[in-house]
């Protein structure tokens, strides 16, 4: 019979077999961050005493746990790695109690899809969920991050009656709009309304392009940025009224045309339908992940 897993506090001669399980892809991961074993190789001996537990059984390492604070600061995300299910749950039912005897919040993530990479779907879709929903987690929302795998069409011109404009601000009002009608209410929250005008302002001709209708209203943008290690496109967004008109698709293809030869990847939130659309453009799932927090909370 084998041994059942026992927790205990982290020593620093735990980090190689750390690093060993975090390297197998047929590991159990939950909360994993892009990085995350060169930051915790980095710190490790600051962070081991206090925030990161083991899961040992007849003196094997088989996983990990660690938190750290994100904000706001009554929330603490949780990552871990597991060999097994039985050390999994070892893990999470005691990261769940240290959270409760801080009075924090607990966030996590289960990822399907990671690096381009399909991680054990057989457990990550079933069981680790079932663990966490046990210990009391429920999802808060589910990403997807596509990025651009093949060859795409060129830029298509925009349906009439629309044209193309640039940013000023006398469309400010308008696109305001169109921002506020084309996403749910969760996406912003807590972003005020001169929060979001000035990420507008500050956008440039290139990276911001406006699908503007013939009596100058805005009737859809796509926002893009380009940092150094590729090109995303941040948002695609239609005013409702103004949609299954193709300008969605003209406006992806524009980005992407504007974004040139870099690594594309966009974000696709919960069960956005325009997932189709990129898929037909060309756009693959990269990284797919659900996000939970302690305490349930339907999508």
């Amino acid at each position: 019979m084998n041994a059942h897993p026992s927790l205990r506090p982290a020593r620093q001669e735990d980090l190689a077999a750390i690093e060993n399980l975090a390297a197998d892809i047929r590991c159990i991961q939950w909360g994993g961050l892009p990085g995350l074993m060169a930051k915790l190789a980095e710190r490790w001996q600051e962070l081991y005493p206090t925030s990161i537990r083991v899961a040992e059984a007849a003196g094997v390492v088989q996983g990990f746990s660690g938190t750290y604070q994100a904000p706001p600061p009554s929330l603490t995300r949780v990552h871990g790695i597991a060999s097994n299910l039985d050390a999994a749950r070892v893990l999470i039912q005691g990261a769940c109690e240290d959270a409760a005897s801080r009075g924090t919040a607990l966030e996590t993530s289960l990822f399907a899809k990671e690096g381009g990479q399909t991680l054990r779907p057989d457990v990550v879709d079933r069981p680790v969920y079932r663990l966490l929903g046990a210990a009391g987690f429920g999802p808060s929302s589910k990403t997807t991050i596509m990025r651009l795998a093949a060859e795409t069409p060129a830029p298509k011109t925009l349906p009439r009656p629309y044209r193309w404009a640039h940013f000023n601000e006398s469309l400010l009002p308008s696109l305001l709009a169109t921002y506020y009608a084309a996403w749910p209410e969760d996406y912003y929250e807590g972003d005020d309304t001169a929060e979001i005008a000035d990420s507008f302002r500050r956008a440039n001709n290139d990276d911001l392009r406006l699908a503007v209708a013939d009596n100058d209203d805005v009737a859809g943008y796509v926002l893009t940025s380009r940092p150094p290690e590729g090109g995303v496109i941040e948002e695609v967004a239609v005013h409702p009224a103004h949609r299954r008109r193709g300008l969605g698709e003209a406006l992806t293809l524009a980005a992407i045309a504007s974004l040139g030869d870099r690594t594309i990847t966009l974000v696709v939130m919960d069960d956005n339908p325009a997932r189709r659309l990129y898929e037909r453009l060309g756009f693959a799932v990269w990284e797919e992940r659900v996000d939970l927090v302690l305490g349930p909370r339907s999508l």
